[in-house]
């Protein structure tokens, strides 16, 4: 699976990474690893620090990313990285819920993806997305998943 994601989108430069430039097959395939990063780091009980671990792959889409930012070090904290994998995942998966109900998301650039504000300019639109966010410290243990707990939380009618 690492040699075709590196030749049909890593291959293709930063650009491709960015959860709209995704085609179905890969963005559920991301966003799947998102959902297990997410509920392996997070917990809706308790406000905790995440694991140290993420998802390689994650971390080679948000690699990718940083090394298309000039002002971006070498030598990035993994702590930092971690921070960005779950802000890419949190991207992946609402990037997944847009292609099925039109939320009126705005599409990430390579400068602002890996950015919690763009997440949380989303208050205005979608204040129970944030909320969950805030509640949960970004959420664990459902049983469904992510994609279907900020689906079913944000837009239940769908």
């Amino acid at each position: 699976m690492l040699s075709k994601f590196n030749n049909q989108v890593l291959s293709q430069g930063p650009d491709a990474v960015l959860p709209q430039n995704l085609s179905a097959e890969w963005l559920n395939v991301l966003q799947k690893m998102a959902e297990d990063f997410l509920d392996s780091s997070y917990d809706l009980d308790e406000c905790k620090e995440p694991g140290d671990v993420a998802d390689p792959v994650l971390t080679v889409c948000v690699l990718e990313i940083l090394r298309s930012q000039p002002d971006v070090k070498s030598d990035i904290p993994d702590r930092d990285i971690l921070e960005k994998v779950t802000i890419y995942s949190l991207s992946l998966i609402m990037e997944t819920v847009h292609r099925e109900v039109d939320i009126g998301l705005k599409p990430p650039t390579l400068e602002n993806i890996l950015s919690w504000d763009r997440i949380i300019k989303l208050k205005d639109s979608n204040p129970d997305f944030i909320q969950m966010l805030e509640q949960a410290c970004i959420y664990r243990g459902s049983k469904t998943g992510w994609f279907h707990k900020i689906k079913g939380t944000v837009f239940p009618n769908h």
